[in-house]
C-alpha cells in the first residue's frame, strides 16, 4: 500500500497531468473492441458459449480489429500512449528532481523519454498480443465442454494474469532507469531488475491491486450495463490505470534509489 499511497498524494499534487490523462482515456476508447465482450454474452445457449476462436480472441486482444476505422484509430491510439508515456516521464522527472513543474522543462528529455516509451510500448503491445492468443486458446477449449465449464477458463486466465503480472513487476524499473541513468538497454533492464528485487513483491502488490479494481469494475459493466456505458467507463478506468501505473513507476525508483525529491520540499 505504501506506493499506492505515495503514487496517489502525487497525483494529487501535479494536476498538470491531467492532460495527459485525457489522452490515456480517449486512447484506452479506442483500443479494445468493447462489442466483443456483448458479442460473447449473447452468445450463451443452454449455459454454453458457441463463438469462435476470433471472438474471443477479439475480447483479449488490445486492438480494434472491427473494420478499418477502428484498426487506424486504434494504431493512432497508440502512438498518443508512446506520446502521453515520454510526457509522463519526462514531467514527473523534472518535478522529482529539480522541483520544476511547467510545461516547459520537459522539453529537454521529451525526445529521448520518446523513444524509450515507444521500445517500452511495442515490448508490452507484443507480450498483450501473446497473452491474449494464449487467453483464446484456453477459453475457447473450456467452452468446448460441460455447460458453464468456460469459468474455469476465466480462473486459469485470471492465475495466467497475475503471474504474469509478477514477471512484470521484476522489470518495473526498467523505464525510469533507462530515463534517468542514460545506460544503454541491457544494461538498464540488468539494473532495473536488480533495483526491483528488494521491492517486487510491493510492486507486485500494486500492479495486482490495479489489476483486479480495474476488473471489478469492468466486467460487471460490460455483463450488465451493455457496450456503450461498457466503453465509456472501461476507457475512464484503463486510462486511470494507465496513468497511475506509468506515474507509479518513477516513485518507486526515486524510493528505491534514494533520490532526493524536490517535489514534496516547502518552499
Amino acid at each position: 500500500m505504501k506506493y499506492i499511497i505515495q503514487t496517489l498524494k502525487y497525483l494529487k499534487s501535479n494536476l498538470l497531468l491531467l492532460p495527459a490523462l485525457a489522452v490515456s482515456i480517449l486512447a484506452f476508447a479506442a483500443i479494445f473492441d468493447y462489442s466483443a465482450a456483448e458479442n460473447i454474452i449473447n452468445s450463451f445457449s443452454d449455459g454454453n458459449i458457441t463463438t469462435s476462436f476470433t471472438s474471443w480472441l477479439k475480447v483479449f486482444l488490445p486492438f480494434n480489429t472491427e473494420s478499418w476505422f477502428t484498426c487506424i484509430f486504434s494504431v493512432l491510439a497508440y502512438i498518443l500512449l508512446v506520446i502521453d508515456v515520454a510526457f509522463i516521464h519526462s514531467m514527473v522527472d523534472k518535478h522529482v528532481r529539480f522541483g520544476s513543474k511547467s510545461f516547459r522543462s520537459i522539453i529537454s528529455s521529451f525526445s529521448i523519454n520518446f523513444i524509450y516509451s515507444l521500445i517500452t510500448l511495442v515490448i508490452i503491445i507484443v507480450c498483450s498480443a501473446v497473452a491474449a492468443v494464449l487467453f483464446t486458446a484456453i477459453m475457447k477449449t473450456f467452452a468446448l465442454g460441460a455447460p458453464y465449464l468456460f469459468t474455469a477458463g476465466l480462473v486459469v486466465c485470471l492465475v495466467i494474469a497475475y503471474l504474469l503480472t509478477f514477471v512484470f513487476a521484476h522489470f518495473f524499473l526498467w523505464l525510469p532507469c533507462a530515463e534517468v541513468t542514460g545506460f544503454r538497454m541491457s544494461e538498464a533492464l540488468y539494473s532495473s531488475y536488480a533495483q526491483a528485487r528488494s521491492v517486487r513483491w510491493k510492486i507486485f502488490a500494486m500492479l495486482a491491486i490495479t489489476l483486479t479494481v480495474d476488473l471489478a469494475i469492468t466486467v460487471p459493466v460490460a455483463v450488465f450495463l451493455g457496450e456503450v456505458l461498457s466503453l465509456i467507463i472501461s476507457s475512464f478506468t484503463f486510462g486511470c490505470s494507465f496513468l497511475f501505473i506509468v506515474v507509479a513507476s518513477y516513485i518507486i525508483y526515486a524510493d528505491v534509489e534514494g533520490i532526493e525529491r524536490e517535489d514534496l520540499r516547502k518552499y
